[in-house]
């Protein structure tokens, strides 16, 4: 008997492989555009998790198949009439009873989802982190917007940056307009004799800058969930062109992700 005729190899490993082929096919196709499955630990154990799962599954009903025959026809009619009962709509989580009948794969699909988006959040904080002033917020928006431009011809793509770029102007300009203002008022009689801003002023700045950041934020995440592997030493450049390496905390660009969640700086 052959290495490939062995019941273990039939029964067990080659199944596995074949579904852990086409689940991590159907996860990059699936995630395509919404971040990086790799992009941390977590987000790693999740898609991880999810193709053992899978694997499992299918090892578990290649076994089954041959005893289906012996269920009971009642059985069998139990369980299809349950799925037609009548049930609340849930828009953003999935149902229990999906939940059920995947057999878990259903809840670590959702989690890997916000695992996912939590990641692009998190790596654009990190990011902007020290872009505080309104000159590099523009600046910031400004290289973004064609540095996702010179490598995305897609129609959709190409009018999402758009918008978020034209949001991004209007959130600088106004925490811009915010700030002068409330400097003007702070202003006495002359320049050396200014008062402190008082506390809905000081509260109007911070939330026109926080707001005009967070645009920005919205214009790099689509770099984040677009971009490459490849691309990574030309985002950082970026981030290196308006803040310099010695001029916050002593680290020019965010952490960037290895393969399995491992931390790489580029100098």
């Amino acid at each position: 008997m052959n290495w490939y005729q062995q019941t273990w190899w039939t029964a067990f490993v080659l199944p596995a492989g074949v579904c852990a082929g086409v689940a991590w096919f159907g996860l990059l196709r699936h995630f395509s555009g919404r971040g990086r499955l790799l992009g941390s630990r977590r987000s790693a154990g999740l898609a991880l998790s999810v193709v053992a799962l899978m694997c499992g599954v299918a090892v578990g009903a290649g076994l089954l198949l041959p005893h289906l025959a012996k269920v009971p026809p009642a059985a069998v009619g139990f369980g299809m009439g349950v799925t037609a009962l009548p049930r609340k709509k849930r828009d953003e989580n999935t149902q229990p009873y999906v939940k059920l009948m995947t057999l878990g794969i259903a809840w670590l699909m959702e989690r890997l989802e916000y695992r996912i988006h939590t990641d692009g959040l998190e790596w654009c904080e990190e990011f902007t982190d020290g872009m505080d002033q309104s000159t590099d917020l523009r600046l910031l928006a400004h290289d973004v917007r064609q540095f996702l431009l010179e490598r995305h011809q897609q129609t959709a793509l190409v009018k999402a940056i758009t918008t978020a770029y034209e949001d991004a102007l209007q959130a600088v300009d106004k925490a811009l307009e915010v700030q002068t203002k409330t400097d003007q008022a702070c202003q006495t009689h002359s320049r050396w004799d200014r008062r402190e801003p008082t506390e809905q002023e000081a509260f109007e700045c911070r939330s026109a800058k926080g707001e005009a950041r967070a645009r920005c934020k919205d214009l790099l995440l689509l770099a984040y969930r677009h971009g490459r592997k490849s691309e990574r030493a030309a985002i950082e450049e970026l981030r290196a062109k308006i803040v310099p390496d010695d001029a916050y905390r002593s680290r020019a660009v965010p952490s960037q992700r290895g393969w399995f969640g491992g931390t790489r700086n580029h100098r």
